[in-house]
């Protein structure tokens, strides 16, 4: 009896220590030194090509970062020796559009990125790497309908997961970025960053792309594609490095979902190299190549 008594009392005073402390710890966050982030993804499409200027903000910020205004930018085609400028808009975008035949974008040319801002000079440097063929896009009507067994599928709106077909070239070790858009509106949360080496992983030189998604599908099930919606699967080029970078910074930006799997918070890499002033950058340029081919959903 006493020694019930003696463990009755222990778990109340446990509990009420443990209920006591609800005082509220204000963690301090220092600020530190403003960085300019480039971020400079420019492809081989007939379009438009941007990049972004800004600089790093305060952690509990909750506004955009600030746009950097007043640089200068260039792209320098190494293989060529050819420059290309990019223009302004005011609000951090700095803008260069191709005319017709432009060879801006040539697969195994070697390209430099120049930005100077306030007496800071920056370099960067990437080769446009060659792409494969997006081939065909399907669709299921479940994400776990390995053979699509119900192609019936009364949900209301019926919803449509796609499907990729499209084989690595083979010959040497390529390196893509996969992104899936829905009527335009590109599917950019960290989750769903889809970067691979030839087939799927390592090893799989001249394989067939796709396997690695057939069974889900190319969205997750909270991202559904509904019927006549425009669904565009692109397929990127990019190097070893930015496959790197960019596997480094999804890691980093799921980290909070990871529980007992995630990663060391780190400082994400980067390319860009400072070559004159005192104003250290981040950020990341790559030069790739496009494929993209849509289908609607039927």
């Amino acid at each position: 009896m006493k020694k019930i008594l003696l463990n009755l009392v222990t778990a109340i005073f446990s509990l009420v220590l443990i209920t006591s402390c609800t005082n509220v710890i204000q963690v301090s966050v220092p600020t530190g030194a403003t960085l300019v982030v480039v971020d400079a993804f420019i492809n081989n499409k007939p379009q438009p090509q941007t990049v972004r200027l800004t600089t790093t903000a305060d952690y509990f910020s909750n506004a955009p970062t600030p746009p950097l205004l007043g640089a200068t930018v260039t792209l320098n085609d190494l293989t060529n020796n050819i420059s290309y400028t990019f223009t302004p808009d005011g609000n951090g975008n700095y803008i260069y559009t191709p005319v017709v035949n432009d060879s801006m974008a040539t697969i195994n040319h070697k390209y430099q990125l120049n930005v100077s801002w306030n007496g800071n000079k920056y370099v960067a440097l990437s080769t446009l790497n060659r792409t494969t063929t997006v081939d065909t896009i399907a669709f299921r009507s479940s994400g776990f309908d390995a053979v699509n067994k119900y192609p019936n599928d009364t949900t209301t709106p019926r919803r449509f997961f796609p499907i990729l077909k499209a084989e690595d070239i083979k010959g040497e070790a390529d390196y893509y970025w996969l992104k899936v858009y829905n009527n335009g509106v590109f599917y950019n949360a960290p989750a769903q960053m889809d970067v691979f080496q030839d087939g799927g992983y390592a090893n799989t030189d001249g394989y067939t792309i796709g396997l690695q998604f057939a069974f889900y599908g190319l969205t997750s099930s909270d991202n559904p594609i509904y019927r006549y919606d425009v669904c565009t699967v692109e397929i990127l080029s990019i190097d070893k490095d930015t496959f790197g970078y960019l596997t480094q910074l999804q890691a980093q930006l799921t980290n909070a979902q990871s529980g007992l799997f995630a990663v060391t918070p780190e400082n994400v890499k980067t390319n860009i190299q400072q070559t004159a002033g005192t104003q250290k950058a981040i950020g990341w340029f790559n030069m790739g190549a496009s494929s993209s081919k849509s289908q609607i959903a039927l």
